[in-house]
């Protein structure tokens, strides 16, 4: 009689498909943390896409102990309250390893029981409870009023010129290294760079791959380039060299895919996002 072979696919793994096995289980580091890994900044202008600013934010605000947490942002006086509203409507309830961390439950009970009262906007409580929301700032105070480390906040604050959002970068705390910045033109971040201590720009795109830019960054010298709709840039800006990514085709969002902060390509030296370009 024959024997069936190992790779045989019989009609139950086809119609009746069961799992017996779990998948990995994710292990989070609930211990407090005393650093910021990668903090970000973004600055949202009334002539911004703040939809898609909007979104995000929220995204990124669900995940507020991963690497490159999105700490702080800007917007523009006047559409301050219209972009609150857009980003809590996509509030919803965080993990229990964001509600139950060390740093966000210190960070709640500092604001629900501070000194004074503060100004802060959580979700719906039909999309989630006051204990599982994402928390966003919309009083004037900084992280300094939170526990030093990664707060589990987003602080929010309005600005008129690009010289209130130099202020609003430097007199907060953690140490950001990136901006997101949305404005449907990109003149203004020409106006920003040179007084804010920071590297990377990336405007109206969140993370592009930078494979094609840094060997000019690391080598200093100034360099323009498009490559997979966008354009990159090199330049040296208030004695430090900066590098601006901005797209011109219509994949705005379009971004490296691999993991946030952990790109493989320029080590590589290839694109790992070649099966995903359509252009």
């Amino acid at each position: 009689m024959c024997e069936r072979k190992s790779n045989f696919v019989s009609y139950d793994m086809v119609h009746n498909l069961r799992c017996n096995k779990r998948g990995p289980r994710m292990r989070h580091d609930m211990k407090p943390k005393k650093y910021w890994p990668g903090a970000r900044f973004m600055c949202v202008t009334k002539n911004g896409d703040l939809n898609t600013a909007a979104y995000c934010l929220a995204e990124a605000m669900h995940e507020p102990f991963q690497p490159f947490p999105m700490a702080t942002v800007a917007v523009q006086s006047c559409i301050r309250e219209d972009f609150i509203g857009r980003v809590r409507s996509r509030f919803r309830q965080v993990k229990p390893h964001v509600a139950n961390h060390p740093n966000f439950e210190r960070s709640l009970a500092a604001l629900k029981h501070g000194p004074h009262p503060v100004s802060y906007v959580l979700a719906d409580e039909a999309d989630a409870p006051p204990c599982a929301s994402p928390i966003l700032v919309t009083d004037t105070i900084t992280h300094l009023y939170f526990p030093s480390g990664a707060s589990g906040v987003t602080t929010l604050h309005s600005f008129n010129t690009m010289d209130d959002v130099a202020e609003i970068f430097a007199f907060e705390t953690p140490k950001f290294d990136a901006i997101y910045f949305f404005d449907e033109g990109v003149k203004d971040i020409y106006r920003l760079a040179p007084f804010v201590k920071c590297t990377h720009f990336f405007v109206n795109c969140m993370d592009a791959c930078l494979l094609e830019i840094m060997p000019y960054f690391l080598d200093k010298k100034s360099m323009v380039l498009f490559k997979r709709g966008y354009h990159y840039e090199c330049l040296e800006m208030g004695g430090q060299w900066k590098i601006i990514v901005f797209p011109y085709s219509s994949t705005i969002l379009r971004s490296c895919c691999c993991p946030t902060g952990h790109c493989r390509c320029y080590f590589t030296r290839d694109s790992c996002c070649e099966n995903h370009l359509n252009i």
